[in-house]
């Protein structure tokens, strides 16, 4: 598993790793894993960011990324530098409103 450096929306350093991967799997959502360009690209430029319940953590949101009408939430720990990504999901609702 090779690991992807990128930067985020507002230019800090974020990684997709072996950490990432692990998490993911087992977190119930492997399936991601096979979307991990999404992933980076909802980090890099999100259609919405906010911050996480969790201090240090920020969710980078993309709609349409895997399913109309759909979003692909991203959440990135900003604990460490580089930034990692902890885990995504889909979600329904609009993180907007």
């Amino acid at each position: 598993m090779a690991t992807e450096l990128i930067s985020d929306s507002d230019g800090r350093a974020v990684v997709f790793d072996a950490a990432s991967h692990l998490h993911l799997a087992e977190g119930g959502r492997g399936w991601l894993l096979e979307h991990i360009e999404e992933m980076l690209i909802a980090v890099q430029r999100p259609d919405h960011h906010e911050k996480d319940p969790r201090p240090g953590r920020e969710r980078f949101h993309r709609e349409n990324a895997l399913r109309p009408g759909r979003w692909l939430r991203v959440v990135v720990d900003f604990n460490e530098d580089p930034g990692w990504i902890v885990t995504a999901l889909v979600q329904d609702d609009d993180p907007r409103s």
